[in-house]
């Protein structure tokens, strides 16, 4: 990013993380909302720049931060918030305008693992894909009302994000049975699991989900077997933009994930980081807001949050 201005350490710091969620040191969606926003806010408030530059300038900065990672919305609707308390209360509270988007995701978390749990009873198996801070919530606030119940998860290939999952589970004393990925079809009907619970990093106007890419083959098997789905997130994940025709577009990792070490020339590999899941496929989100049905995320997003998060028009 270019600048006309001297480098503040709030402005190094901004960069700093910027890289940290190219490079997946920072990564789920909750995480990269909350550094980003942090950052954003911190930078936003000590830029040495006023009026017409200093819009141009956070414009130029919302839309590369918007970027760094495709599959974003959380991080997305944070910059949103933050932009619009700035056009109505000037810069000066921006760090304060951030902490309140990170306590509004902070706050969903707590929620849904509240109602999460609810749909855990003793004796419950529940099947779950790649690791989600929110799913394994729902699975540790479970725990600590005294559930007994056991979770099937998956490696998910190729960063193995579910072993984290399984480690975690584990710590807090969470029978736990872990399977390779092209295993989840094999899984569920062996265990014959209650209910499947997804993460998500994304939600568009129709309902549909993206998550770690498998999660469509999840959801195929699941309707195979019969077996209701959830998708556990906050609705902070809603992506505006496709409310107005846009595709959420699916990220592309480095092929060097998959195949590092004697990699022969001539084979192209691709890594698509996400896959979408058909709202027919979906049981019900849990939300902050409850459960509801696929086609009233819209709708449900702008009861809670669209009067705090515009659309801010550079996006």
């Amino acid at each position: 990013m270019k600048n006309n201005f001297p480098e503040t350490p709030e402005y190094r710091e901004l960069k700093t993380v910027m890289k940290k969620i190219r490079n997946l040191t920072i990564q789920g969606a909750t995480s990269v909302a909350i550094f980003g926003v942090r950052a954003f806010a911190q930078h936003a408030e000590t830029v040495p720049l006023k009026g017409q530059e200093l819009r141009e300038h956070l414009e130029a900065v919302v839309e590369h931060l918007s970027n760094v990672r495709v599959t974003e919305p959380a991080l997305r609707n944070g910059l949103r918030y933050v932009m619009t308390c700035i056009q109505l209360d000037g810069k000066e509270n921006a760090m304060a305008h951030g902490k309140k988007y990170i306590d509004l995701i902070n706050d969903a978390k707590l929620k849904i693992f509240k109602i999460g749990a609810e749909r855990i009873q003793d004796g419950s198996r529940v099947f779950t894909h790649c690791h989600s801070s929110i799913t394994v919530g729902i699975f540790l606030e479970a725990a600590k009302q005294g559930k007994d119940f056991e979770v099937i998860n998956t490696e998910t290939r190729p960063l193995f994000q579910g072993r984290k999952t399984a480690r975690r589970l584990l710590e807090n004393k969470i029978r736990v049975t872990h399977v390779v990925d092209s295993a989840m079809r094999w899984a569920m009907n062996v265990f014959n699991p209650h209910m499947i619970f997804l993460g998500a990093d994304a939600i568009t106007v129709e309902g549909v989900a993206l998550n770690k890419i498998g999660s469509r083959l999840c959801a195929l098997a699941s309707e195979e077997e019969h077996i209701p789905l959830y998708i556990c997130t906050s609705l902070l994940k809603f992506d505006q933009a496709t409310s107005i025709g846009r595709l959420s577009e699916i990220e592309m990792r480095n092929p060097f994930e998959v195949w590092q070490e004697d990699f022969p020339q001539g084979i192209k590999v691709l890594n698509p980081a996400f896959e979408t899941i058909d709202r027919k496929n979906i049981s019900a989100y849990i939300t902050e807001a409850g459960l509801i049905p696929p086609q009233s995320v819209h709708i449900t997003f702008q009861r809670l949050y669209g009067k705090k998060i515009q659309d801010y028009p550079h996006f």
